[in-house]
């Protein structure tokens, strides 16, 4: 495949976003998101538990008193971006999900 195609397969690739959530498994607490990227965010995380260095500042203390082994990463929800979607109505779409997802979860464990 030359240049030109391949950069042509990335524009027109099928783009899904979604909120995820990042659970500390010792103690319950949380930290939730969104991305328009879902592959970029399991690649960071993934990144952070090689690299023993914690995947957001505010899991800092956490990570470095319970290890990285004491995190998982989950997808709540997911959502394809539309073929006329500006990048902004994604995210807008993506933050309502994540409201939406988030409003059942104790907000006293939350990071």
């Amino acid at each position: 495949m030359d240049r030109k195609q391949m950069s042509k397969t990335y524009r027109e690739r099928v783009r899904r976003g979604g909120v995820y959530s990042i659970t500390n498994a010792r103690n319950g607490r949380y930290l939730t998101g969104f991305a328009a990227d879902l592959d970029s965010v399991r690649n960071r995380f993934q990144f952070a538990v090689t690299t023993g260095s914690a995947v957001d500042p505010r899991l800092r203390a956490d990570w470095a008193m319970h290890g990285p082994a004491a995190f998982a990463l989950d997808i709540l929800g997911e959502l394809e971006r539309g073929p006329d979607q500006s990048d902004q109505e994604f995210l807008d779409d993506l933050k309502a999900l994540e409201d939406l997802l988030r409003a059942p979860l104790d907000p006293s464990l939350a990071y």
